[in-house]
């Protein structure tokens, strides 16, 4: 596995690394094995959230007695320095360490964010203090709006990384911008929803194409043993696309458009209870040609205990979409197909 200088945190990180948004699907059991073969196999970033269901402590369950091998970073949406002390001790415990090598403020998209996370009494004091004394290693920031991330990497050389969608389908000229930044200032990349969360048909050469970019590493989720396996190849020989190759990635791409689910997740919880991303990836699914997968699909939609229907148009997932999706607009179009 290629390895790369995360900015200038020091850290030397697998140009793959694992994304922990997935893995909450899985039984412990499996997780643990998943976690250990991608160390195995020479995957030494894993990226995980507060948010992410129970993903810190399978992660943490993973890598027991590998602990010195792998490089953690982790997430939480704090923005006071209450929240961030109180975040930070509670993902060591999930995570069974002792420090945590990149602790990120998550999902700073609304200039009032950055504000109060840079503010006196802000996360990120809390997070210098915590870095000096040795809970946390790094601190990096998230979020899914180019421009205001690079106003916070140049506001404040306390961010070591960011961490920013990034693939051919969501590679608009301020996101160019903002690695190019990023690199100016020494701040590490890593990007995430590397296949613009799983509709890129065509994986590694997606990996590819983002790593020829010259970011520092790309984390895409994996609950499979052949995806671990495929994303260490490309990680081992991550060589620039062919003019054949980017041709065949941007046909494979070239209907998919702007509005489609990344599965992300942040939609949720739904006030009405309603499984919306699960909706969302029934309802592809069920876009087959393949009559007996779009009858199992129908099935399976009609045994949930809520659906669309139990929509009362309050908008709150709209409202924490960071993509701005018509999520409701989105789900009624599924209901029609699984109906």
């Amino acid at each position: 596995m290629q390895k790369r200088i995360l900015g200038k945190t020091g850290l030397e990180v697998s140009v793959v690394g694992f994304g922990g948004i997935p893995i909450q699907k899985l039984p412990m059991r499996e997780a643990r094995r998943l976690v250990g073969e991608a160390v195995e196999r020479g995957i030494n970033f894993f990226d995980t959230a507060q948010g992410y269901g129970d993903s810190e402590v399978k992660i943490g369950e993973g890598i027991k007695g590998k602990r010195n091998s792998c490089i953690l970073a982790t997430k939480s949406p704090c923005r006071t320095a209450d929240e961030a002390f109180s975040h930070v001790k509670k993902a060591l415990k999930r995570l069974k360490t002792d420090f945590i090598d990149l602790y990120q403020v998550h999902h700073v998209s609304k200039p009032f964010e950055l504000e109060k996370v840079l503010s006196p009494k802000g996360a990120l004091e809390a997070l210098v203090r915590l870095k000096k004394e040795g809970m946390i290693r790094h601190i990096g920031i998230t979020g899914h709006n180019p421009s205001l991330l690079q106003e916070a990497i140049r506001r404040t050389d306390e961010f070591e990384t960011v961490q920013f969608p990034f693939n051919i389908v969501e590679s608009e000229k301020d996101k160019f911008s903002l690695l190019n930044v990023a690199k100016q200032l020494k701040v590490g990349s890593i990007v995430m929803k590397p296949l613009a969360g799983g509709v890129i048909p065509e994986p590694q050469l997606s990996l590819r194409w983002i790593l020829q970019q010259g970011v520092d590493t790309v984390i895409p989720g994996m609950i499979l043993s052949s995806e671990i396996k495929e994303n260490v190849i490309t990680g081992e020989r991550p060589h620039p696309l062919s003019s054949e190759e980017l041709s065949r990635l941007k046909d494979s791409v070239k209907d998919i458009g702007k509005n489609f689910c990344r599965r992300c997740m942040y939609c949720e919880p739904c006030p009405e209870g309603i499984p919306i991303y699960f909706i969302q990836e029934l309802g592809d699914k069920a876009k087959v040609k393949v009559d007996e997968i779009k009858n199992m699909c129908k099935e399976i939609y009609a045994r949930l205990k809520k659906d669309v229907e139990d929509c009362t148009d309050c908008g709150e997932c709209e409202e924490k979409c960071p993509y701005q999706l018509p999520v409701r607009e989105m789900l009624r179009e599924k209901h029609k197909l699984l109906t």
